[in-house]
Protein backbone atom coordinates (compact mmCIF):
# COMPACT_ATOMS: atom_id res chain seq x y z
CA UNK A 1 0.00 0.00 0.00
CA UNK A 2 1.56 3.59 -0.75
CA UNK A 3 2.03 5.88 1.98
CA UNK A 4 2.78 9.22 2.04
CA UNK A 5 7.10 10.10 2.52
CA UNK A 6 8.42 13.24 3.04
CA UNK A 7 9.81 15.39 -0.20
CA UNK A 8 13.76 14.70 -1.17
CA UNK A 9 15.64 17.77 -1.47
CA UNK A 10 16.01 19.26 -4.77
CA UNK A 11 12.74 17.46 -5.92
CA UNK A 12 10.74 20.15 -8.15
CA UNK A 13 14.16 21.03 -9.75
CA UNK A 14 14.48 17.02 -10.73
CA UNK A 15 11.51 18.27 -13.52
CA UNK A 16 12.65 19.33 -17.04
CA UNK A 17 9.12 21.61 -17.52
CA UNK A 18 6.34 20.40 -14.70
CA UNK A 19 2.68 21.18 -14.59
CA UNK A 20 3.85 24.12 -12.47
CA UNK A 21 5.49 25.64 -14.49
CA UNK A 22 3.46 25.61 -17.70
CA UNK A 23 0.52 27.10 -15.04
CA UNK A 24 3.13 29.79 -13.75
CA UNK A 25 2.47 28.74 -10.07
CA UNK A 26 4.74 30.81 -7.61
CA UNK A 27 5.89 29.59 -4.48
CA UNK A 28 5.76 26.43 -4.85
CA UNK A 29 6.84 23.68 -2.35
CA UNK A 30 6.46 20.30 -1.83
CA UNK A 31 4.44 18.87 1.57
CA UNK A 32 4.83 15.36 0.93
CA UNK A 33 4.69 12.61 -2.33
CA UNK A 34 2.98 9.32 -2.54
CA UNK A 35 4.71 6.83 -5.15
CA UNK A 36 3.47 3.33 -6.64
CA UNK A 37 2.70 1.88 -9.95
CA UNK A 38 -0.35 1.75 -12.37
CA UNK A 39 -1.24 0.11 -15.26
CA UNK A 40 2.35 -1.28 -15.48
CA UNK A 41 3.89 3.24 -15.12
CA UNK A 42 5.64 4.17 -12.12
CA UNK A 43 4.12 7.31 -10.78
CA UNK A 44 4.05 9.87 -7.96
CA UNK A 45 1.53 11.91 -6.70
CA UNK A 46 3.07 15.24 -5.17
CA UNK A 47 0.91 17.76 -2.87
CA UNK A 48 2.10 21.17 -3.73
CA UNK A 49 1.68 24.72 -1.42
CA UNK A 50 2.10 27.42 -3.68
CA UNK A 51 0.77 31.07 -4.24
CA UNK A 52 -3.03 31.73 -5.15
CA UNK A 53 -3.08 32.62 -8.74
CA UNK A 54 -6.42 34.86 -8.18
CA UNK A 55 -6.51 38.61 -7.50
CA UNK A 56 -8.23 38.80 -4.33
CA UNK A 57 -7.05 35.50 -2.65
CA UNK A 58 -4.06 35.78 0.19
CA UNK A 59 -3.88 32.46 1.52
CA UNK A 60 -1.64 29.65 -0.02
CA UNK A 61 -3.45 27.14 -2.09
CA UNK A 62 -2.76 23.08 -2.34
CA UNK A 63 -2.68 21.32 -6.03
CA UNK A 64 -1.90 17.14 -5.69
CA UNK A 65 -0.05 17.01 -8.92
CA UNK A 66 -0.12 13.16 -10.41
CA UNK A 67 3.07 12.82 -12.48
CA UNK A 68 3.91 9.65 -14.33
CA UNK A 69 7.31 8.42 -15.66
CA UNK A 70 7.40 7.88 -19.51
CA UNK A 71 9.98 4.85 -20.67
CA UNK A 72 12.63 6.54 -21.56
CA UNK A 73 13.61 10.68 -22.40
CA UNK A 74 12.78 11.83 -25.55
CA UNK A 75 12.58 15.16 -27.06
CA UNK A 76 9.76 14.09 -29.29
CA UNK A 77 7.11 13.72 -26.79
CA UNK A 78 4.06 15.91 -27.50
CA UNK A 79 0.47 16.75 -26.27
CA UNK A 80 -1.86 18.94 -27.86
CA UNK A 81 -2.14 22.15 -25.24
CA UNK A 82 -6.38 21.52 -25.07
CA UNK A 83 -5.41 19.03 -22.58
CA UNK A 84 -4.89 21.92 -20.11
CA UNK A 85 -8.33 23.23 -19.57
CA UNK A 86 -9.91 25.38 -16.60
CA UNK A 87 -11.09 22.06 -15.08
CA UNK A 88 -8.31 19.91 -15.67
CA UNK A 89 -4.84 20.00 -16.54
CA UNK A 90 -2.29 17.63 -18.27
CA UNK A 91 1.07 18.13 -20.20
CA UNK A 92 3.99 16.08 -20.69
CA UNK A 93 7.69 17.16 -20.74
CA UNK A 94 10.86 15.07 -21.78
CA UNK A 95 10.25 12.61 -18.87
CA UNK A 96 6.94 12.42 -17.32
CA UNK A 97 3.09 13.00 -17.89
CA UNK A 98 1.26 15.63 -15.22
CA UNK A 99 -2.29 15.79 -14.54
CA UNK A 100 -4.03 17.90 -11.98
CA UNK A 101 -6.94 20.10 -11.28
CA UNK A 102 -5.47 23.82 -10.29
CA UNK A 103 -6.09 24.51 -6.18
CA UNK A 104 -7.91 20.76 -5.92
CA UNK A 105 -6.79 18.03 -3.59
CA UNK A 106 -8.22 14.95 -4.52
CA UNK A 107 -9.81 12.00 -2.15
CA UNK A 108 -7.82 9.17 -2.11
CA UNK A 109 -10.71 6.90 -3.46
CA UNK A 110 -10.71 9.08 -6.68
CA UNK A 111 -6.89 9.19 -7.70
CA UNK A 112 -7.62 5.88 -9.90
CA UNK A 113 -9.43 8.41 -12.03
CA UNK A 114 -6.14 10.98 -11.74
CA UNK A 115 -3.59 8.12 -12.76
CA UNK A 116 -6.27 6.50 -15.60
CA UNK A 117 -6.07 10.32 -17.08
CA UNK A 118 -2.34 10.41 -17.27
CA UNK A 119 -1.93 7.14 -18.36
CA UNK A 120 -3.88 7.75 -21.07
CA UNK A 121 -1.95 10.86 -21.84
CA UNK A 122 1.46 8.34 -21.39
CA UNK A 123 0.08 6.21 -23.94
CA UNK A 124 -1.10 8.63 -26.25
CA UNK A 125 2.39 10.92 -25.89
CA UNK A 126 4.28 6.93 -26.89
CA UNK A 127 1.73 6.33 -29.92
CA UNK A 128 2.35 9.74 -31.00
CA UNK A 129 6.36 10.00 -30.51
CA UNK A 130 8.44 11.22 -33.78
CA UNK A 131 5.08 11.46 -35.57
CA UNK A 132 5.85 15.35 -35.54
CA UNK A 133 9.74 15.18 -36.24
CA UNK A 134 9.22 16.39 -40.01
CA UNK A 135 6.56 18.83 -39.88
CA UNK A 136 7.38 22.15 -41.70
CA UNK A 137 8.49 25.03 -39.91
CA UNK A 138 4.57 26.66 -40.39
CA UNK A 139 3.66 23.69 -38.32
CA UNK A 140 6.29 23.94 -35.75
CA UNK A 141 5.08 27.64 -35.70
CA UNK A 142 1.33 26.63 -35.43
CA UNK A 143 2.31 24.30 -32.50
CA UNK A 144 4.05 26.94 -30.66
CA UNK A 145 1.71 29.22 -30.52
CA UNK A 146 -0.96 27.07 -29.74
CA UNK A 147 -3.08 28.43 -26.88
CA UNK A 148 -2.76 26.96 -23.21
CA UNK A 149 -4.86 27.64 -20.63
CA UNK A 150 -3.54 29.58 -17.23
CA UNK A 151 -4.71 31.32 -14.79
CA UNK A 152 -2.44 34.03 -15.13
CA UNK A 153 -3.96 35.21 -18.10
CA UNK A 154 -7.16 35.96 -16.88
CA UNK A 155 -6.16 37.82 -14.22
CA UNK A 156 -4.29 40.10 -16.01
CA UNK A 157 -7.50 40.39 -18.95
CA UNK A 158 -9.74 41.10 -15.41
CA UNK A 159 -6.77 43.75 -14.35
CA UNK A 160 -7.21 45.36 -17.88
CA UNK A 161 -10.66 44.76 -18.62
CA UNK A 162 -11.98 46.56 -15.81
CA UNK A 163 -10.31 49.88 -15.88
CA UNK A 164 -10.80 50.11 -19.56
CA UNK A 165 -14.55 49.31 -19.31
CA UNK A 166 -15.12 52.04 -16.85
CA UNK A 167 -13.07 54.68 -18.66
CA UNK A 168 -14.83 54.11 -21.95
CA UNK A 169 -18.26 54.38 -20.54
CA UNK A 170 -17.24 57.73 -18.62
CA UNK A 171 -15.72 58.78 -22.12
CA UNK A 172 -18.82 57.95 -23.93
CA UNK A 173 -20.69 59.86 -21.26
CA UNK A 174 -18.78 63.25 -21.42
CA UNK A 175 -19.02 62.60 -25.42
CA UNK A 176 -23.05 62.47 -25.24
CA UNK A 177 -23.05 65.19 -23.19
CA UNK A 178 -20.69 67.55 -25.20
CA UNK A 179 -22.59 66.04 -28.31
CA UNK A 180 -25.59 67.42 -26.64
CA UNK A 181 -24.26 70.90 -25.51
CA UNK A 182 -23.04 71.71 -29.18
CA UNK A 183 -26.60 70.85 -30.45
CA UNK A 184 -28.39 73.37 -27.71
CA UNK A 185 -25.65 76.06 -27.91
CA UNK A 186 -23.37 75.50 -30.46
CA UNK A 187 -20.12 75.19 -28.02
CA UNK A 188 -19.30 72.99 -25.62
CA UNK A 189 -20.05 74.03 -22.14
CA UNK A 190 -18.90 73.22 -18.78
CA UNK A 191 -19.82 75.05 -15.59
CA UNK A 192 -18.33 74.92 -12.11
CA UNK A 193 -21.05 73.68 -9.37
CA UNK A 194 -19.58 76.07 -7.07
CA UNK A 195 -19.04 79.11 -8.79
CA UNK A 196 -20.57 81.40 -11.22
CA UNK A 197 -17.18 80.33 -13.63
CA UNK A 198 -17.38 77.74 -16.04
CA UNK A 199 -15.82 76.99 -20.25
CA UNK A 200 -17.26 77.43 -23.46
CA UNK A 201 -15.29 75.65 -25.97
CA UNK A 202 -16.28 76.71 -29.76
CA UNK A 203 -14.00 75.81 -33.25
CA UNK A 204 -11.59 73.72 -32.82
CA UNK A 205 -10.88 73.80 -28.81
CA UNK A 206 -13.94 72.17 -28.95
CA UNK A 207 -13.02 69.66 -31.73
CA UNK A 208 -9.79 69.35 -30.00
CA UNK A 209 -11.98 68.11 -26.27
CA UNK A 210 -14.03 65.79 -28.14
CA UNK A 211 -11.37 64.14 -30.06
CA UNK A 212 -9.23 64.15 -26.70
CA UNK A 213 -12.38 62.09 -26.03
CA UNK A 214 -12.52 59.83 -28.49
CA UNK A 215 -8.66 59.26 -29.23
CA UNK A 216 -9.13 56.53 -25.99
CA UNK A 217 -11.82 54.53 -27.27
CA UNK A 218 -10.43 54.07 -30.69
CA UNK A 219 -7.85 52.33 -28.57
CA UNK A 220 -10.30 49.82 -26.84
CA UNK A 221 -10.74 47.74 -29.71
CA UNK A 222 -7.16 46.91 -30.56
CA UNK A 223 -6.76 45.72 -26.33
CA UNK A 224 -10.29 43.73 -27.20
CA UNK A 225 -9.53 41.86 -30.57
CA UNK A 226 -5.98 40.92 -28.19
CA UNK A 227 -7.82 39.33 -25.60
CA UNK A 228 -10.04 37.56 -28.14
CA UNK A 229 -7.72 36.18 -30.13
CA UNK A 230 -4.18 35.89 -28.30
CA UNK A 231 -5.57 34.72 -24.38
CA UNK A 232 -3.40 31.54 -23.36
CA UNK A 233 -1.15 32.08 -26.59
CA UNK A 234 2.55 32.53 -26.03
CA UNK A 235 3.45 36.56 -25.75
CA UNK A 236 -0.48 37.53 -24.59
CA UNK A 237 1.12 38.96 -21.41
CA UNK A 238 3.96 41.20 -22.81
CA UNK A 239 1.01 41.84 -25.82
CA UNK A 240 -1.34 42.79 -23.81
CA UNK A 241 0.71 44.98 -21.34
CA UNK A 242 1.99 47.12 -24.21
CA UNK A 243 -1.46 47.66 -25.56
CA UNK A 244 -2.92 48.31 -21.69
CA UNK A 245 0.05 50.90 -21.25
CA UNK A 246 -0.32 52.51 -24.71
CA UNK A 247 -4.16 52.62 -23.96
CA UNK A 248 -3.40 54.36 -20.16
CA UNK A 249 -0.78 56.45 -21.16
CA UNK A 250 -2.99 58.51 -24.03
CA UNK A 251 -5.48 58.16 -21.72
CA UNK A 252 -3.59 60.15 -19.11
CA UNK A 253 -2.01 62.76 -20.81
CA UNK A 254 -5.20 63.75 -23.05
CA UNK A 255 -6.85 63.69 -19.73
CA UNK A 256 -4.54 66.49 -18.75
CA UNK A 257 -4.35 68.23 -21.94
CA UNK A 258 -8.17 68.02 -21.76
CA UNK A 259 -7.76 69.71 -18.20
CA UNK A 260 -5.59 72.72 -19.53
CA UNK A 261 -8.08 73.47 -22.67
CA UNK A 262 -10.69 73.40 -20.25
CA UNK A 263 -8.87 76.18 -17.96
CA UNK A 264 -7.43 77.89 -21.00
CA UNK A 265 -11.03 79.69 -21.74
CA UNK A 266 -12.54 80.84 -18.45
CA UNK A 267 -16.18 82.73 -18.70
CA UNK A 268 -19.12 83.89 -16.61
CA UNK A 269 -22.07 80.42 -16.87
Amino acid sequence: MAVKERPPSGLLASFSAPLWERLGLVGVRPEWIVKGQHRGYDWMAIELDHRPTGMFQETYVTTTVFVVRLPHQSPDWYLPSHHITPEQQVCVDDACVYAAALGQRPRVRTWTHWLDLAVDAAEEVIRTEGMRRNDSPQQKAGRADEASWNPSDTSLLLLWLVPMAVFSFLNVMMLLEAYGDWQRHGAILRCHPKTAMGTYLQDWKAMAYAASLAVPLLIVPKALYTMATRMYKPGFLFQLCVEGAIWAGTTYALYHARQALVESVQRAC
